[in-house]
């Protein structure tokens, strides 16, 4: 009787209000009857519909369950209290529908953003009808670091405004070249004057000594301890197929590309093995400038600042070495003594 009465129901608009009247009562009385699984049913029919009456909204609030989260995705003028409240410490999969609802206000997409379920904050990158303010976004990018299908999800919105450094290991082959290149632009047309330092010798020594150990965990650690970065990135870097992040990271430190390609052939045997990807690897190292590398790599990692720890250890490096110090990579200070901009990446 439920569903039928239901189905009647949602067929049309235009009621008067003497019917709604009636059929919230018969309606309401029959949810009360009724078991469970009929009225999850109907729940969404109900909800979906402009002119079911409030009352009948608010016994599938009442029931709680998935009859609460069908309510919750789909309820027109849903509590905004109640919202906000499910949306900072509800269950996920409440917080995950109230995502997908088209008329979210700020301060919950702000709660939702704060979570750090995949389900809830993929539901929120997907919701293509609610507004994701700056805030909001540096929360999602900073997740998306380490969510490689949050990352894809965020990709695939040309409606944002979204900077795609961060998401570079989500990237397809084509959207890498796009963002490499425009790193590179942005290096070249700073103004700065990218500096021909000599490769960091001693290193790219320690790295190949522990690539040709095969002790891949120690040679992580040294790379994050460089770089300045968690070793879970870095390690990510690492299984990267296609092997472009690794290129820049050992780019941004200075590493000779002869030495990058043996570190490949010792840790990433499938592009060790294919001669045309190597050849590919090596040439994007020698044509992308390190300051574009380093950027990539620091936003990659979230990093604030792409150049200081990259150029802090290039600097001891060639101090232990009896070298010259040398300045941070490509960095070059004004006239005025101003500190170098930095890519703020702490998203």
């Amino acid at each position: 009787m439920l569903r039928t009465i239901v189905e009647q129901f949602v067929a049309r608009t235009g009621y008067r209000q003497s019917d709604l009247q009636e059929f919230g009562r018969l309606a309401g009385g029959l949810i009360d009857l009724a078991e469970a699984e009929a009225v999850v049913d109907v729940a969404e029919a109900l909800c979906r519909h402009p002119e079911t009456p409030r009352e009948l909204i608010a016994k599938l609030f009442d029931l709680g369950g998935t009859c609460a989260r069908i309510a919750l995705e789909h309820a027109p003028d849903a509590p905004l209290a109640e919202l906000t409240a499910y949306a900072e410490q509800g269950p996920t999969d409440f917080a995950a529908a109230i995502a997908r609802r088209p008329d979210l206000s700020r301060d919950v997409v702000s709660a939702l953003a704060a979570r750090s379920e995949s389900a809830v904050l993929h539901a929120l990158a997907a919701n293509r009808q609610a507004y994701l303010d700056p805030g909001a976004l540096r929360s999602l990018i900073q997740v998306a670091r380490d969510d490689q299908g949050l990352a894809r999800i965020l990709l695939d919105r040309e409606d944002l405004d979204v900077d795609p450094e961060p998401l570079f290991l989500a990237a397809t082959p084509a959207e890498r070249e796009k963002i490499i290149l425009s790193a590179c632009r942005s290096a070249l047309s700073s103004g700065a004057v990218e500096s021909a330092a000599r490769p960091d010798q001693r290193l790219g020594s320690e790295l190949e000594a522990l690539a040709l150990s095969g002790d891949e965990g120690a040679t992580i650690s040294r790379m994050a301890d460089a770089l300045d970065a968690r070793k879970s990135r870095i390690r990510r870097i690492f299984l990267d197929e296609g092997g472009e992040a690794l290129a820049l990271a050992l780019t941004a430190l200075g590493i000779h590309p002869d030495v990058a390609t043996r570190l490949f052939i010792c840790h990433r045997r499938a592009a060790g093995l294919d001669a045309k990807k190597m050849r590919a690897l090596r040439a994007l190292m020698t044509s992308t400038p390190a300051r574009a590398a380093a950027r990539i790599v620091a936003a990659i990692n979230g990093n604030r600042d792409p150049q200081r720890r990259v150029a802090g250890w290039r600097e001891e490096a060639s101090a232990s070495a009896g070298a010259r110090r040398r300045p941070a990579i490509g960095l070059k200070a004004s006239a005025e003594g101003r500190k170098s901009a930095r890519l703020d990446q702490s998203a």
